[in-house]
């Protein structure tokens, strides 16, 4: 008895003592940051993605502050107020006469998209995964009074969403639904996606806030993108629907003898579809907290380099404080209890870098689904669970004053490695809760889902705000899954590819922002229906159109 209660006090003292130098850390850190300089404004939302590349784009062109990392996201829209086309985002201050209160209006945002003949697209929040019309709507206000700010940025989403699977398509959808979401631990990915006629109204990117200097504590609905990907991101992105977080970060970077740091520190509630699926997994919800830091080294102008890691575990699985913020305890396994439990962990660590003469920039990402036992694991195999994210953006000066041509390209691989064979991680997203790395029955990180792969170009030309260009797009779905039911004979050409091209066009007129986009998706053994195993062959074409208004109050 003695030496167990030895023991329980040592923990106890341990754990304290643990999270004692980790609230001095944070107590140090705000303390230093909130008598810096720094005004806090709305946010830009992640779901107005036109104004966060065009901002992006700016700082290549040298108009936008080079400090900012575009890795940490929002961002707020005060650090781009000498921006051209930024103001195009928000209303100016309603309040005028007052230094101490504000009161903005949000633009009235409405997008509509069709997929003629199946479910595409990704990045787009609160919308759903669908077949058919769908529409997007959203508007509010921003109100601060002193530090405290609150935006009230509701939205709505509208989905016809028929269902659209009949036959050997439904046949091939439940045999996949059966390997994700039950195999492999599973994962809450519904084939189809909730009712026709579904709709639905969330609190959207609202949140409320205090503010200090260039930190901000608050509590959020809003959707988050951690790293520097375009059209992917590792680990937090918004294909999945904005989720309720209690979040610390700051609001611009901070500036230190050694450069400059983003950060964000966020715990929140994670969600479950109505899929039957998860009828048969633990119904609870599941809690997040997930961390990101970026860091501008003083001597290196342009180089960004950053951490990001996430854990999840179910709400009732959560036994003290060491379970609300385990972001610092160490990566290898050896030192911790993570395999008795019931949690799952993502990590990356990203670098971008903006080469200012050549109004360029090159950047990466590279993350683990499962951590390594000890550092000689780590050396032996360290594409074990490996993703990893490349990408690059060149802006060439048209003969035009205000003039560029745009190149961009990008690429994101979420399948095993080779050591798959000797040594299998699981699924990307597919790993120690049920319902995988989700919110809502969507994927929280790369919108291309487990196991895929995926391959974009674009050529634009560009004028402030306006955009006209070509893009081209290959995406392999779940390779992992594909090695599970590979024809014996060896035919390695019958994976489910999509191979898409199409038109972009962005154009502004006064107040009023319109984005469109018209693409045709040829799909290669649709639903991996290779001719195999008495299934036919299958291919499908389908039309995916968007077309988004924003008027903004000036």
């Amino acid at each position: 008895m003695v030496e167990g209660g030895v023991t329980f006090k040592f923990l106890v003292i341990t754990t304290c003592q643990r999270q004692l130098r980790l609230y001095r850390t944070l107590s140090l850190f705000l303390l230093l940051v909130s008598y810096s300089d720094g005004v806090f404004s709305q946010t830009i939302p992640i779901s107005h993605q036109l104004i966060q590349d065009h901002l992006r784009l700016k700082q290549l062109d040298g108009k936008a502050d080079s400090n900012i990392s575009f890795t940490v996201k929002p961002v707020a829209s005060s650090q781009f107020d000498n921006v051209s086309g930024s103001a195009t985002f928000t209303s100016e201050n309603l309040l005028k006469a007052s230094n101490f209160f504000e009161f903005k209006l949000f633009p009235i945002a409405v997008e509509q998209q069709l997929n003629s003949t199946n479910s595409y697209g990704w990045n787009d929040g609160l919308m759903i995964p669908a077949k058919g019309f769908q529409q997007y709507v959203s508007g509010g206000v921003f109100l601060k009074a002193g530090p405290l700010s609150i935006q009230a940025l509701p939205e709505f989403v509208y989905a016809a969403n028929p269902d659209y699977l009949e036959g050997n398509d439904r046949a091939a959808a439940d045999s996949y639904s059966r390997y994700i979401g039950l195999n492999n631990y599973g994962a809450d990915l519904p084939p189809y996606y909730e009712q026709p006629n579904f709709r639905t109204f969330g609190f959207g990117q609202s949140s409320i806030r205090l503010n200090f200097g260039r930190v901000s504590l608050g509590l959020s609905n809003e959707n988050l993108w951690w790293g520097p990907g375009r059209k992917n991101s590792l680990v937090m992105s918004n294909t999945a629907r904005g989720f309720k977080h209690a979040t610390f970060n700051t609001t611009r970077p901070v500036k230190t003898l050694i450069g400059s740091f983003e950060a964000q520190i966020i715990g929140g509630k994670l969600e479950n579809s109505s899929s039957p699926l998860n009828a048969l997994k633990s119904t609870e919800w599941r809690y997040l907290s997930g961390m990101v830091i970026n860091y501008q080294p003083k001597w290196v102008p342009g180089l960004f380099l950053g951490l990001t890691r996430v854990f999840q575990i179910y709400n009732n699985d959560i036994k003290g404080i060491s379970d609300y913020v385990p972001l610092f305890q160490p990566f290898e396994k050896k030192n911790t209890k993570e395999e008795d439990k019931r949690r799952d962990q993502l990590t990356s660590v990203f670098a971008r870098f903006v080469f200012k003469e050549a109004q360029a920039e090159v950047y990466a990402e590279f993350a683990r689904n499962d951590h390594s036992f000890n550092a000689r694991d780590f050396l032996q195999e360290p594409q074990h669970s490996r993703a990893y994210l490349l990408g690059f953006q060149k802006l060439i000066p048209a003969p035009a004053t205000d003039e560029n041509f745009l190149f961009s390209a990008e690429l994101t691989q979420m399948s095993q490695p080779l050591n798959r064979v000797l040594r299998s991680a699981g699924t990307w997203y597919v790993h120690d809760i049920n319902q995988g790395y989700t919110n809502g029955g969507e994927i929280l990180g790369a919108g291309i889902g487990p196991g895929g792969s995926f391959q974009t170009f674009e050529f634009s030309w560009l004028s402030g705000l306006k955009k006209l260009g070509v893009q081209f797009e290959r995406f392999e779905h779940n390779r992992d899954y594909y090695q599970e039911i590979i024809d014996p004979s060896g035919d390695y050409n019958e994976r489910w590819i999509d191979l898409s091209g199409g038109f972009l066009a962005n154009w502004n007129y006064k107040n009023l922002l319109i984005r469109g986009k018209l693409i045709g998706v040829q799909s290669l053994n649709y639903l991996w229906q290779t001719g195999i195993n008495n299934s036919p062959k299958r291919s499908a074409f389908n039309v995916h159109a968007n077309l988004g208004l924003y008027y903004s109050f000036k």
